[in-house]
């Protein structure tokens, strides 16, 4: 049976890529050692977290590290780290390390409803030192977009930490720091519990009035 095919043309450079099984395997190779630094970390980050919640309010309820990865986020590889992950349909209190392909780490803390209303104050009080460290906060309208661009983070102003239910603060650790980069998002890591700690509030009757859940990124990886 005769039938005309529409040619699907391959570029030079995508036919070397689909003829050489080594960039792939490198690849792999890449994420699975993203994975384990991550692992790592999640022990590092359960020690911090065992110390610095003696300071937070009793509102937080008790959560472990998850581990998660994709092969789309914006068309990039993934890996993330939540911890605490606490996702409620209207209170978020998440601090999210991130590995983009090409990109960087990222580390984030996502306060959304009662919490943000916790913790704002706190992040208001220090946001210089914040912001010395390397931090910037969310100014897109999106509130799960993770890249850092100027659409998306910002300086830490005053005006504007009120324009949304949600509030987020990232950091990046660039790709060039690899081999130190667990030390540097530990250290960020902690600085985000310093700050969550200075709040005066006492929640200890609070608990039960935010919500709480686990949520990572959707099914078609959040783009």
């Amino acid at each position: 049976m005769d039938k005309n095919f529409a040619k699907v043309r391959l570029s030079a450079e995508e036919m070397r890529l689909v003829t050489d099984p080594a960039w792939i395997l490198t690849k792999n190779s890449v994420m699975g050692k993203v994975v384990a630094m991550f692992a790592e970390l999640s022990e590092a980050y359960k020690l911090l977290w065992a110390d610095g919640v003696k300071r937070l309010p009793a509102a937080l309820p008790p959560t472990e590290p998850k581990i998660s990865k994709g092969e789309n986020y914006k068309g990039l590889p993934w890996v993330m780290l939540d911890y605490p992950r606490v996702f409620g349909r209207e209170d978020v209190c998440a601090i999210r390390c991130m590995f983009r392909w090409g990109h960087a780490f990222s580390i984030m803390l996502h306060l959304k409803g009662g919490y943000r209303e916790i913790f704002l104050p706190g992040i208001m009080e220090r946001r210089e030192e914040l912001s010395a460290a390397g931090f910037g906060m969310g100014i897109s309208g999106d509130e799960w977009a993770h890249e850092h661009t100027e659409e998306t983070y910002g300086p830490l102003r005053e005006r504007g930490m009120g324009e949304h239910t949600w509030f987020k603060l990232s950091a990046r650790v660039g790709l060039e720091h690899w081999d130190d980069a667990p030390e540097r998002l530990s250290m960020l890591y902690g600085l985000l519990l310093e700050v969550m700690a200075t709040t005066d509030r006492d929640l200890s009757g609070d608990g039960g009035s935010l919500s709480g859940g686990d949520r990572g990124l959707a099914d078609d990886d959040r783009r």
